[in-house]
């Protein structure tokens, strides 16, 4: 199947791991020349080298850069837009936080988390989106955690941002649809990734158990009896970027091998 984004330019936020990495991956198998950037510049450049391969060196731009302060999401985008002249797809990914009871944090840890996710996410859309305008075609994909339905200890920031990003997007696919930009979220379950990894040593250390008991009960709660890929949410990403997919806008997607029950 040919999804159509043979020459088309991608921007992928958080791209020097797990996710990121084989969001940019797809794109690049798929054709599309990719600008990547991330924190991390040893893991960008390591998944610089892995485009270069699949692709060429002059379709890949790896770009240091802390996707939280305003004067790096401009830098990317005005940078982006002087190699490569358009930019067609944007990959927006938030990470994970550590849980926290309410009690146990001060409101500035609200405003923290709200600046370096939410409104980071609002600045790189606004900064991209006259430039798909100007195409009449773009696509702005936002990766996140699949929020619970229900209250949860510990996570009051991460499910107060991910109610304002969901929202936020939603709002933003009917504003630039006349545009032929889609903008859809894709929730993913729980997935082989380092960060995963991470929170489940952290329970260990807290002695509720150990690590192969903690991977197996959280196989044993998803239907299809196994973590998610990384290669499997950027099959998605490539999809959702595609021209097979123009019909398809504010969506919230869930990816998470049938662990999300609800009707509604």
């Amino acid at each position: 199947m040919d999804l159509g984004l043979t020459e088309r330019v991608a921007i992928v936020g958080g791209a020097s791991r797990d996710i990121g990495r084989h969001v940019a991956l797809a794109l690049a198998g798929e054709g599309a020349k990719v600008a990547i950037c991330a924190r991390n510049e040893e893991g960008l450049r390591r998944t610089e080298i892995e485009l270069a391969r699949i692709s060429s060196q002059q379709n890949v731009l790896a770009m240091p850069a802390d996707l939280s302060e305003p004067r790096d999401i401009r830098r990317v985008v005005r940078d982006t837009i002087n190699r490569f002249g358009q930019i067609d797809i944007l990959v927006i990914r938030s990470g994970i936080q550590p849980a926290r009871q309410i009690p146990d944090f001060e409101e500035a840890d609200i405003i923290a988390e709200l600046e370096k996710h939410f409104l980071s996410a609002v600045r790189l859309s606004r900064e991209v989106a006259p430039h798909m305008k100007q195409e009449h075609w773009g696509r702005i994909i936002n990766l996140e955690a699949t929020p619970s339905r229900q209250v949860a200890d510990g996570v009051a920031r991460s499910t107060t941002r991910q109610l304002y990003l969901i929202g936020y997007f939603k709002t933003l696919a009917k504003e630039l649809a006349p545009f032929n930009i889609t903008v859809n979220s894709l929730l993913s379950g729980n997935l082989e990734t380092q960060e995963l990894k991470k929170i489940l040593e952290e329970r260990c250390d807290s002695g509720q158990a150990d690590l192969a008991d903690l991977k197996k009960k959280t196989c044993n709660d998803i239907p299809m009896g196994r973590l998610g890929k990384p290669e499997e949410i950027g099959d998605m990403v490539a999809f959702l970027a595609s021209e097979r997919a123009g019909y398809l806008t504010g969506a919230s997607i869930t990816i998470d091998g049938g662990q999300s029950q609800e009707l509604v």
